[in-house]
């Protein structure tokens, strides 16, 4: 059976059951002569979440590149490309041997230095006794003390160099500066590497949380302001956040909006906002293409409308055919808001609590013609009243 066959089989099914139902329960309401039965939808008001469908990409909360700090050959690679490593955890090991021996010349300096300037400070300390006595005269004080004093610096100097020795053999042993997932070492064993390079020895990546960068127009950004301020809409200070992936997937763990960026992108018009979201599983990987769908309020007492009782014209008009207080048709200018879902409206200006929106058989009326509504409660009885019959 087609679909117009199927139609007109189903009206005149429910213009039955209506009689039936009339003449053996008297609920359902009374006919006009030549009135069509439409199916209605009354209006309704009640408080509604304002939701914000955007887009954007995952990002790691933290992110490293591991690079040497000391020129030499790379020994060993130290960890599992792919896991989970430890702040702190060895990664590489680099040729220690020229900086042990670094160590140990500048070690030998230090000792050295030190060494000398025993002498000359038990001379400075003699010539200062003698001098009290004059027995020598200050001139040769004078140039005691600066030999002391230059043994000294040459001491502070041994000790300097003694100590970037040990820093720089320290960073033979190359760590994880933070705790995350490692990825694939560009280096490998054998490689000649250097203090500064371009490439990175690895990345690490904290994945979990995992931050959603997302893109808000400036004048969703701005309307949300306004309502706010104007208490339109009402708002705990803590957005939720539902992630969805490309194929529409639902993510099964929700963030919660942690910034709004204060300025406009210029080049694309947006506001960036910044969620956060859990990701134990590591599921959301960087870069990954994501989209959100965010609780930004509630719209206290919105009037909502089914979308199967709105029209829109090419022209951009957007109108409801409503049940007026005489039965007939009425043609009625909608200003629609957000959508809800798939099937409702905000209605902003047009309609009222209570209306009757036609939404069947929309192609068939006209403004001023008769016509019996049938809500969904009448409906779902004759369809009942229709399967029982069926039955005997």
């Amino acid at each position: 059976m087609d679909k117009t066959n199927l139609k007109k089989y189903l009206l005149s099914s429910f213009v039955i059951a209506s009689l039936s139902l009339t003449s053996a329960c008297g609920k359902a309401p009374q006919q006009q002569n030549g009135a069509m039965p439409v199916d209605v939808y009354e209006v309704v008001q009640k408080d509604v979440p304002v939701i914000s469908h955007l887009s954007g990409r995952a990002n790691p909360t933290r992110k490293a590149e591991v690079r040497p700090q000391v020129s030499g050959i790379l020994q060993k690679r130290l960890f599992e490309e792919g896991a989970i490593v430890q702040q702190g955890q060895q990664l590489y090991q680099i040729d220690p041997s020229i900086y042990e021996n670094n160590v140990k010349s500048a070690k030998a300096a230090y000792e050295s230095a030190k060494a000398s300037l025993i002498p000359l400070k038990r001379k400075a300390e003699r010539f200062a006794s003698l001098l009290q006595d004059k027995a020598v005269s200050k001139q040769t004080y004078d140039e005691a003390e600066a030999a002391y004093l230059a043994a000294k610096a040459a001491v502070q100097s041994a000790e300097a160099s003694l100590n970037k020795a040990n820093i720089d053999l320290a960073y033979t042993k190359v760590y994880a500066p933070i705790t995350g997932t490692i990825s694939r070492s560009n280096i490998t064993e054998g490689a000649l590497v250097s203090a500064g390079q371009v490439t990175p020895l690895t990345t690490i990546q904290q994945l979990d949380p995992i931050y959603v960068d997302l893109g808000q127009t400036a004048e969703e950004y701005i309307a949300l302001r306004q309502n706010l301020t104007t208490g339109k809409l009402l708002n705990d200070g803590k957005a939720k956040v539902s992630i969805f992936f490309s194929n529409g997937i639902k993510y099964k763990h929700e963030g919660t909006v942690e910034f709004t960026e204060v300025s406009v992108d210029e080049t694309t018009g947006m506001v960036n906002l910044r969620a956060i979201v859990p990701n134990p599983e590591h599921v959301i990987l960087p870069g990954i293409f994501i989209r959100a769908e965010i609780n930004q309020g509630i719209t206290p007492n919105a009037l909502l409308v089914t979308a199967e009782g709105v029209i829109r014209e090419a022209n951009g008009t957007t109108y409801a055919y409503i049940v007026d207080e005489k039965g007939l048709v009425a043609k009625q200018k909608l200003e629609l808001g957000g959508q809800i879902d798939n099937n409702t409206y905000v209605v902003l200006r047009g309609l009222k609590v209570g209306d009757k929106v036609i939404t069947s058989n929309t192609q068939k009326i006209r403004v001023g013609v008769p016509v019996t509504p049938i809500d969904a409660k009448m409906k779902a009885a004759m369809q009942q009243q229709q399967m029982n019959q069926q039955k005997k």
